[in-house]
């Protein structure tokens, strides 16, 4: 009997270890969970280092890249939040009024350690001139034996071919850009426009982007360009002028919540 006992007793000391063990280890993951990054941290954490490196001339680094462990990383590295990560620079420029040179760009990379944190290195590239080819596609690629032009004066059974037709299809198509949506051009009718990386043109002609139904604006009136991650607005030769804020102008950097005079309309520059 005391054998029978003393094994009973073993058993639910067993079984309430396996038990300690498996809630243990339920906790230990949810807490795991917990630390794990999400996107609207980092979000923060990059808006925060885009106020940090504000320098006194409203000029801020145009290259981001962001450590995680290695779990976060394979986590976060979707296309539609590197393209949030994006916008979310882009209007955090606009509206702490500064300026950025070059094209931005941000890339979320493995850290060496397994620390459960967000480091960023922000720094300023130059832009690098992109050429056309990567290589002499003429000169270097196709054989002058087999495609030549068609002046040709050769009588021999040579492969004719319009080589200005092939060096066009050989060469790459540029890669579709990204459109971010920073802003918003509204009026007390609700009517809007997104305000992205595109020209954008303001007047009662129905072709432009944001069409009034005002006689006292011109037909193009005023135009909005993207100029160093900023929204500037142009008059572009009005006959009543264009007034930011209540002040004409002849271009202004728009800030967000300014009021936009056109004719008799007033827009409002929102970031979103």
């Amino acid at each position: 009997m005391p054998v029978c006992y003393n094994m009973k007793e073993t058993l639910k000391e067993a079984a309430n270890l396996n038990l300690t063990s498996l809630i243990s280890g339920q906790l230990a993951n949810f807490f795991q969970r917990r630390n794990e990054v999400e996107p609207d941290e980092l979000i923060r954490a990059l808006e925060r280092e885009v106020v940090k490196q504000k320098t006194k001339d409203k000029l801020v680094p145009n290259s981001y890249t962001i450590y995680l462990c290695e779990e976060d990383c394979h986590r976060l590295s979707a296309a539609r939040l590197i393209k949030a990560l994006h916008e979310a620079v882009e209007r955090k420029v606009i509206r702490e009024n500064c300026f950025m040179d070059g094209e931005l760009s941000i890339k979320i990379k493995k850290m060496s350690t397994d620390e459960s944190e967000i480091v960023i290195k922000s720094e300023y590239v130059s832009p690098v001139e992109s050429e056309t080819d990567t290589i002499d596609l003429e000169n270097n690629v196709l054989s002058h034996t087999l495609i030549e032009d068609f002046n040709s004066n050769d009588n021999d059974n040579t492969i004719i071919a319009d080589k200005t037709q092939i060096i066009k299809t050989m060469r790459s198509s540029p890669t579709r850009k990204v459109e971010y949506n920073l802003a918003v051009i509204t009026d007390f009718k609700s009517a809007e426009v997104v305000c992205g990386e595109r020209q954008l043109y303001l007047g009662r002609k129905e072709t432009n982007d944001f069409v009034l139904d005002d006689a006292s604006a011109s037909r193009i009136h005023a135009y909005i360009s993207y100029e160093r991650h900023r929204h500037i607005i142009y008059d572009a030769g009005s006959l009543n002028g264009t007034l930011v804020n209540k002040k004409p102008i002849s271009s202004c950097e728009l800030n967000d919540g300014d009021k936009i005079l056109i004719g008799n309309t007033t827009l409002t520059y929102k970031v979103l």
